[in-house]
């Protein structure tokens, strides 16, 4: 780690880069040996278990005997229901981990109600406005082509019309609220930090915990949104306090187990921003925004399952 401490931003970048060819191949093949429906990724993990991916996230579908819940909706792009349907007819919750593009503007494919919340409902219909979608389509054209052979945009996508849908029939959702799906229960944990209606779903039955982007190894902490840095620290201790084996985070093709945590909190109890590499991203240009890593680390890391890192901005501190 010494050695990689020295490191130039810009060499850790292209260290990186070299890591991420073998890796996306990785991941191509991975999603390819599930399912496929439309321009949805479907992979089931263990038996009731699913994940569906598509431009960058992942949605996660848990099946009771009784009911199914879908966790997260994507950027929507493709028709979500028709492949939720290939996996289950059982009456379906839609619940929404946050308000953020990326996880809510796939809502407009389902007639069911859309749980989330209240302190993201308005940054949830933000983010199904025109100008919000036609930013998610750049961000899809970004993603495109990011694991060989994977595809981003149906074939006959309309941009327009895409631009034009709405965000559900949102209802408020909070904390203790328990989605009963026969045989399987999943329970609100309110998760705050990168929004401040970020929240979780704890399944006891399989020791799991979803958790949307609220806990994560390159959390974003710069947005308007966003709470201050002593916040996700209560965030990430309340986390460690619940009674679960694995967690699953929506930017992570892999189910990581609890232990991670202890290297997000070594991040977040430890934060020198100074230290930090300035984050480039258009999404803050012109802010002093850094992403904070555990001591020794670097962007080429990024990959590795033990990384950790905060991405925040003086503001947050």
């Amino acid at each position: 780690m010494a050695e990689r401490k020295e490191q130039s931003q810009e060499q850790a970048r292209e260290e990186f880069m070299k890591q991420y060819q073998a890796y996306a191949g990785r991941v191509a093949k991975e999603l390819n040996s599930g399912k496929k429906v439309g321009v949805y990724y479907i992979k089931e993990i263990e038996p009731d278990i699913y994940r569906i991916y598509n431009s960058g996230v992942h949605m996660d579908l848990i099946v009771g005997k009784e009911k199914a819940l879908l966790f997260d909706t994507g950027h929507g792009f493709g028709a979500l229901n028709e492949a939720v349907r290939a996996v289950t007819d059982l009456p379906l919750y839609v619940v929404n981990s946050h308000g953020h593009l990326d996880h809510a503007c796939g809502n407009c494919w389902f007639e069911e109600e859309i749980y989330i919340h209240p302190a993201d409902m308005e940054l949830c219909r933000q983010h199904n406005s025109s100008e919000s979608r036609k930013e998610g389509i750049g961000m899809g054209k970004e993603a495109a082509g990011r694991y060989p052979g994977i595809e981003t945009f149906p074939a006959d996508f309309d941009a327009e019309a895409y631009a034009k849908k709405g965000y559900g029939n949102l209802v408020p959702v909070e904390e203790g609220h328990v989605f009963d799906l026969g045989g399987m229960t999943l329970q609100v944990v309110e998760l705050p930090g990168h929004t401040k209606g970020s929240i979780g779903l704890l399944c006891l039955e399989k020791k799991l915990l979803y958790v949307g982007d609220a806990i994560n190894s390159g959390l974003w902490l710069f947005l308007e949104e966003s709470e201050p840095l002593p916040v996700y620290r209560r965030t990430l201790k309340k986390a460690q306090e619940l009674d679960f084996e694995r967690i699953v985070m929506a930017h992570d093709f892999n189910i990581r187990t609890k232990d991670v945590l202890q290297n997000y909190q070594d991040v977040a109890e430890n934060l020198d921003f100074e230290k930090g590499f300035p984050f480039p991203s258009p999404v803050c240009a012109g802010r002093d925004v850094r992403q904070c890593m555990r001591p020794g680390q670097t962007i080429a890391d990024m990959i590795s399952p033990e990384f950790a890192s905060i991405v925040i901005s003086r503001k947050q501190l």
